[in-house]
């Protein structure tokens, strides 16, 4: 009985909070987004215990519209901030690429709610697209080629490239096996599994990002030790990631 009691008190709590009306209300929806991130998960915590329908598909929807709300903000703050620092052309806009790239970042944005590392990587390519520094048609040609790969990556390819261009900065011993590269990788990411460095891998040599192994059959082939196996498109990749991920 006292399970019971506790469980109607529950329901009751999260009935007065009346979620689907923070879809109808915009107001009182932006208040709800603008609480800490503990604050809003132990709301969703709330609703799931629950365990009714509506509650747990308002509860999905809820969390993606904090992560979308924020990212949304963050970046309209960023690019404002740099059009009034003289950092990123008056009329991107108006480029080839400028207006495109911004519909594809919202579209990023509103899609996949991205983590952090992804957001910030996807914002780094976005501000060197339409930086000042682009000069030529053939540098912003490259740099949307860069941004629009950026939006495919996951997290941990996106540090891989990090640590990658680290070893080159930091002139690091020249790896030359497959199985030493997946090793001191999976050390560097801190998991130890190399495996899913193996995944990862795979994609960054699709995208022309890591050089390949020089016997793909061979789990213990060599590789090109060359800028810590980074290709001419990795390097400038890794570059404008660094160069620009602070700009905002």
């Amino acid at each position: 009985m006292k399970k019971q009691a506790d469980q109607n008190k529950k329901v009751e709590k999260i009935d007065a909070l009346k979620p689907k009306v923070l879809f109808r209300n915009p107001s009182l929806l932006e208040q709800f987004l603008k609480q800490p991130t503990i604050k809003i998960a132990e709301f969703i915590t709330g609703l799931l215990a629950v365990g009714r329908e509506e509650m747990i598909l308002t509860g999905g929807r809820l969390v993606q519209g904090a992560i979308k709300g924020r990212l949304m903000i963050q970046l309209g703050r960023e690019i404002k901030n740099l059009l009034g620092r003289g950092q990123i052309k008056e009329d991107y806009a108006e480029t080839k690429f400028g207006f495109k790239s911004l519909e594809e970042i919202l579209s990023f944005i509103d899609s996949e709610a991205p983590d952090e590392d992804r957001f910030n990587a996807a914002k780094a390519m976005f501000f060197a697209l339409n930086s000042i520094d682009v000069k030529t048609s053939g540098e912003e040609m490259l740099r949307y080629h860069l941004f629009k790969i950026t939006l495919g990556l996951t997290s941990t390819q996106i540090i891989i490239l990090k640590i990658s261009y680290d070893w080159v900065r930091n002139n690091e011993t020249p790896i030359s096996s497959a199985s030493e590269w997946v090793r001191k990788m999976s050390e560097s990411l801190g998991h130890g599994i190399g495996d899913l460095v193996r995944i990862d891998e795979s994609v960054l040599v699709n995208n022309h990002l890591i050089s390949k192994r020089i016997h793909p059959d061979d789990s213990d082939s060599g590789v090109y030790s060359k800028n810590a196996r980074l290709t001419d498109l990795g390097m400038s990749f890794c570059g404008n990631l660094s160069k620009y991920s602070d700009e905002g």
